[in-house]
């Protein structure tokens, strides 16, 4: 196969605990083997998008990258735009004749449905520049971008049904390629013992779920004086973690803000249940990590869970905005080993069909196969 040039434009910074900057660095990785040349570019690349801040980045970044494939998109085979980075090279012919795909990482639509209803919950308003950005700019910014791609690349079923039934992309151009998990994470085993940790992975923000994670937490911990949450890869510092918790439960609350990647296998190891009760996830790498780790799993239907998890099977799934369903959830895992055995063992054996190698060999093939069409 010829050499090939594979131009990736990220629609957020080059942060190394990023998920999405981890699976192109993978891909990458696996392009530059097989003789291919990889570029990565995002926001910090770019002075118009660095100078005006992280608020005006959807505005100023298009921009900036039309300029800069009107100069460049020549030398690449195939470019990949997460989500509307590419939107105004491509409506502005900036792209020439170069294929694109489109690959959401969560789709926008979807992320600001739940994080409205989850203000309605809580009494907030989103403010009017996000709510004119997200309903109305945003699906406007989508859709023409998908339309230019020759293949949109989502996480989920529920993803890619909401880009057919919008009009964006006809089902044949549209996929559903979820993320790899590294070998790292298996686990052979995992040590019959009571349950004394609990485990979250995630940002601390409203869409993760926190309020219902802290309320179901404070309940556990108060129930049970052996119990531990550790709330890991928060982003936010352990001090504003903290302060949602009441005082008597903070000092069973253990907070670890940013986890380095070759730390992360062991966290997982030295976890007894893994609690995610995200609102809305594109996929939820997290998730993946802990399916391999054999860890019984306490999760809402989001992400990976919604298309490879099945409850009582291979989890527990909980509802959305549900507290007490945790806690009946967790509650019933501390009391039942032979549940969570097993419950780990058939999640480990779904997450092997999400090894990375297979899955970045896979993208990779897909990207040159449509460089050759060129």
């Amino acid at each position: 196969m010829p050499s090939s040039r594979v131009v990736v434009v990220l629609q957020t910074p080059k942060d190394a605990h990023s998920a999405v900057l981890q699976s192109y660095l993978a891909l990458g990785a696996r392009l530059t083997a097989g003789g291919h040349t990889p570029a990565i570019v995002a926001p910090d690349d770019f002075p118009l998008a660095r100078g005006l801040g992280g608020r005006w980045t959807p505005f100023t970044y298009p921009i900036a990258v039309a300029r800069w494939m009107r100069a460049n998109a020549r030398h690449a085979d195939v470019v990949v735009s997460h989500s509307y980075a590419c939107w105004m090279a491509a409506v502005s012919g900036a792209l020439g004749a170069t294929p694109m795909v489109v690959a959401f990482h969560g789709l926008e639509p979807l992320y600001h449905r739940e994080l409205r209803e989850e203000c309605r919950r809580a009494g907030r308003r989103l403010s009017w520049r996000y709510r004119l950005l997200q309903e109305q700019l945003m699906p406007r910014w989508l859709r023409a971008v998908c339309r230019r791609a020759s293949l949109v690349a989502c996480l989920n079923a529920v993803e890619r049904a909401e880009i057919v039934a919008r009009g964006w992309a006809e089902p044949a151009r549209v996929t559903v390629f979820g993320h790899g998990v590294r070998d790292a994470y298996f686990a052979a085993s995992r040590p019959d013992r009571p349950v004394s940790r609990l485990l979250f992975l995630g940002q601390w923000l409203p869409m993760k779920g926190i309020a219902y994670l802290r309320d179901a937490a404070t309940a556990l911990l108060r129930r049970r004086a052996e119990l531990v949450l550790e709330c890991a890869g928060t982003l936010a510092g352990a001090d504003d973690v903290l302060a949602d918790f009441p005082p008597d439960v903070r000092p069973r609350v253990r907070v670890r803000p940013r986890v380095d990647q070759a730390d992360l296998p062991q966290l997982y190891a030295d976890a007894d249940v893994f609690v995610f009760p995200s609102l809305y996830e594109g996929f939820g790498r997290a998730l993946l990590e802990a399916m391999a780790a054999r860890l019984p799993i306490v999760t809402t239907s989001v992400g990976v869970a919604q298309d490879a998890l099945h409850d009582g099977e291979s989890c527990v799934m909980v509802p959305k905005h549900d507290a007490g369903a945790i806690v009946t959830a967790v509650e019933r895992l501390t009391a039942d080993a032979a549940l969570r055995a097993s419950l780990g063992a058939t999640a480990q054996t779904i997450a092997r069909t999400y090894r990375e190698a297979d899955r970045t060999g896979e993208y990779a093939d897909l990207l040159l196969g449509l460089a050759l069409r060129r």
